[in-house]
């Protein structure tokens, strides 16, 4: 089974989402900013197709509240499994899709055969599922019928599905293949050791079954899984649960106790399954995540895999068709999917995938940016701290090094017609990507730009005076490591130079002029890479800092005062990230 669209009206943070799936893509990550409804459409999706029966509703799942407003959560189902498809189940209310994607009331022979599926919940806060047609006439669906949709989720709350219950997976497995009975009434007679010495091959095949593929799944280790007795209960309602060797599966990390969980869900749902994963990275490493990125592209027994992250890793080892973000104003929820994505889009993920997590995105034009900026954010969230107010990783700020001037407009407008809140800094020296400048413009990029005719080097030294312009030559010697390196540096932009002191008053008074000082160090800069390092920009930015009240520094300040405010402020959806001061900064 597969879900062609998915429709959410007032269901928590969510007022309104239209969503036409891809086609062609298995796996789906949502990714994009915090506080967008990512993982409420992955509990949609699991209270709509999940065989649940008893979900608590309350006024605070409505949208705002508000129960006056129904929730709905609605999908255009295609592969139907054959058992629904039956006449005697939902083989006569059967929908078709079109080639145009259109709905039509009954599947012709050029249409995709589909069932359209319901949830509602209105204010006495009793759900109800039906399967509807297009003209109207609903009819109910049972939890017995739903489970032939053979949906899971896997979130943090899996411990569930390492016993033997009734609802959990291993229960349902357990009716499949026996052993359950046969092994707890041995555990009643004799309590653990009785357990333990008691066989089922029934109930060791099905064990087996799942340590084989928790292990092929997450890279795992487990040799000795075994069923217990879950000595978390008390006697009276005491059941099995899984262990491995002697210590039970609950008492192991989160990470693996998730990939048991998916592995056992898996088994239970049977093939051609829709898994939805929340956070696919809590608990587990780096390489365990994109294990289990491999395994789902592998394995034929998923038909769908929802997943949200906040990883970068995830986000850089999925395939980027995969990716799908999700943006959300006032409520009304966007999901654009990356399938197809712009080599634009594919350079910026590859530099930096954080950048399509972030809240605000600054792009700018190179190290040297990037480190000047790093520093001025550095310095500015010492402030807010100590009053109290949001850092930059409160906001959900991202610098992203576009690596060159002609990428800085073009991957800016890419992030923003996604939706993002995303910002410039860049150098004004190169007239060739200005209608790209302007088309960020038009996509609603704040462009931070030097002077016309300026990069960052030149723009520093354009305004300043010889003492200042001395006092800056003090950066270099640092990042050169020697002063008589920093003057070799001076006479290769001018092979006529006789200058032997770093005192560019002295150069002055033996008569060189002060547009010549300037250039030369301009061209010093730039041809022998005094800042393009991130940290030899920071200290530019430092530099930048100290001087903060020199009113020859006027014009890079007011470029960098748009900067803070961006960084500081409402995002274009009106909002701001977190207004408490986390522990650590994005950027520092």
């Amino acid at each position: 089974m597969r879900i062609h669209s998915l429709q959410i009206d007032n269901f928590r943070g969510i007022k309104s989402l239209h969503w036409l799936l891809p086609a062609d893509e298995k796996i789906i990550v949502l990714i994009g900013p915090g506080d967008t409804g990512k993982s409420t459409i992955l509990e949609a999706i699991h209270y709509l197709l999940g065989d649940r029966w008893n979900i608590n509703f309350s006024d605070t799942d409505f949208y705002l509240a508000d129960p006056s407003k129904p929730i709905s959560i609605r999908a255009v189902l295609t592969e139907i499994p054959s058992e629904l498809a039956k006449d005697s189940n939902f083989g006569l209310w059967m929908s078709g899709v079109a080639q145009d994607g259109t709905l039509r009331q009954d599947p012709e022979d050029e249409c995709t055969p589909a069932l359209i599926t319901r949830l509602t919940v209105d204010d006495s806060l009793e759900p109800k599922w039906t399967v509807e047609r297009i003209d109207g006439q609903i009819r109910p669906i049972s939890s017995a019928q739903r489970r032939h949709f053979s949906t899971f989720k896997v979130d943090d709350r899996i411990d569930a599905q390492l016993r033997w219950t009734r609802t959990s997976a291993l229960g349902r497995l357990s009716l499949q293949n026996g052993g359950e009975r046969e092994a707890l009434a041995a555990a009643s007679r004799a309590a653990q050791k009785a357990l333990a010495g008691h066989e089922s091959a029934a109930l060791e095949r099905l064990v087996s079954s799942v340590q084989a593929r928790t292990n092929d799944i997450g890279g795992g280790k487990f040799n000795a899984m075994k069923p217990g007795l879950d000595t978390s209960r008390s006697a009276l309602g005491a059941t099995l649960a899984l262990y491995e060797d002697v210590i039970p599966l609950t008492s192991f990390g989160l990470g693996s106790r998730r990939l048991v969980s998916l592995a056992i869900q898996q088994l239970a749902a049977g093939s051609r399954a829709i898994a939805v994963i929340d956070e696919l990275e809590n608990g587990l490493e780096p390489h365990r995540a994109a294990r289990l990125l491999r395994h789902f592209t592998a394995d034929d027994s998923y038909s769908q895999v929802f997943i949200t992250t906040h990883s970068p890793v995830v986000v850089e080892q999925a395939e980027i068709n995969s990716l799908t973000t999700i943006q959300s104003q006032s409520g009304e929820v966007v999901a654009t999917s990356l399938s197809g994505a712009s080599e634009v889009l594919q350079r910026l993920r590859r530099a930096r995938p954080s950048s399509l997590l972030a809240r605000k995105v600054i792009v700018v034009e190179g190290k040297t940016e990037y480190g000047l900026l790093s520093a001025c954010i550095h310095s500015w969230n010492q402030q807010r701290a100590a009053s109290g107010l949001s850092t930059s990783a409160g906001e959900g700020v991202v610098i992203q090094d576009a690596q060159g001037g002609s990428e800085v407009a073009l991957r800016a407008t890419a992030l923003a017609s996604l939706g993002y809140s995303v910002a410039t800094l860049m150098d004004n020296d190169d007239t060739s990507v200005d209608a790209a400048v302007d088309k960020a413009l038009k996509a609603g990029v704040l462009v931070a730009r030097w002077a016309p005719g300026n990069n960052t080097e030149s723009q520093v030294c354009a305004a300043l005076e010889p003492e200042d312009l001395t006092l800056f030559l003090k950066l270099p010697v640092e990042t050169r490591n020697h002063q008589n390196t920093v003057l070799e540096d001076l006479k290769a932009v001018n092979l006529e130079c006789a200058i032997d002191t770093l005192d560019v008053s002295t150069w002055i008074n033996s008569g060189v002029t002060l547009d010549t000082a300037r250039s030369w160090i301009v061209k010093s800069a730039v041809k022998r890479k005094w800042f393009k390092e991130i940290d030899n920009g920071r200290l530019l930015g430092q530099w930048l800092l100290e001087h903060r009240d020199n009113p020859r520094l006027a014009e890079i300040w007011s470029q960098l005062q748009v900067l803070q405010d961006f960084i500081y402020g409402p995002d274009k959806h009106g909002s701001n990230g977190n207004l408490t001061t986390p522990a650590e900064a994005v950027n520092g």
